[in-house]
């Protein structure tokens, strides 16, 4: 019985354990990249918004099959308030470019995530392990649009 408990626990921690990726395909369903998704479950979109021309981060934690959008950061509070609606944004560490975060409080949204990666956008998956330019993945397709979901190893 101690060994069955220990091998089950072990099974556990290893399912616990197995990676998780993010994985971008094109909007035909070839896979483009792929990208460890840190044990947090934590990532980030960052582009250029094609309005003000600054820079958004939208931050976002894996759950299961679906997202949550945790907080936007932005280099200019305008582009919080006005082209998201997100009211309540304080100021932040701007060493990193970005000057103002809101905290949002909306429901998860199911995978998969689809988004544009215009070269104008220059849209990017940021991870623990670094930065993916997707806008990069689809230049010279037809379709700029990518499709984002969470995968086990």
């Amino acid at each position: 019985m101690l060994t069955a408990a220990v091998l089950a626990g072990t099974a556990a921690t290893t399912a616990l354990a197995a990676p998780r990726w993010i994985v971008i395909r094109d909007a035909a369903g070839v896979e483009l990249a792929r990208a460890a998704l840190p044990t947090s479950g934590t990532f980030s979109l960052r582009y250029r918004n094609s309005l003000y021309g600054s820079t958004v981060e939208e931050r976002f934690r894996a759950e299961g099959d679906h997202l949550a959008q945790v907080s936007l950061a932005a280099e200019e509070l305008a582009v919080l308030e006005e082209y998201y609606g997100a009211a309540g944004a304080t100021h932040i560490d701007a060493s990193a470019g970005l000057g103002w975060q809101v905290d949002i409080d909306r429901p998860p949204v199911a995978l998969p995530l689809r988004v544009q990666a215009t070269a104008l956008g220059e849209r990017e998956l940021i991870t623990e392990g670094g930065t993916l330019s997707l806008w990069r993945l689809v230049a010279g397709h037809d379709s700029t649009r990518v499709v984002l979901t969470v995968e086990d190893g």
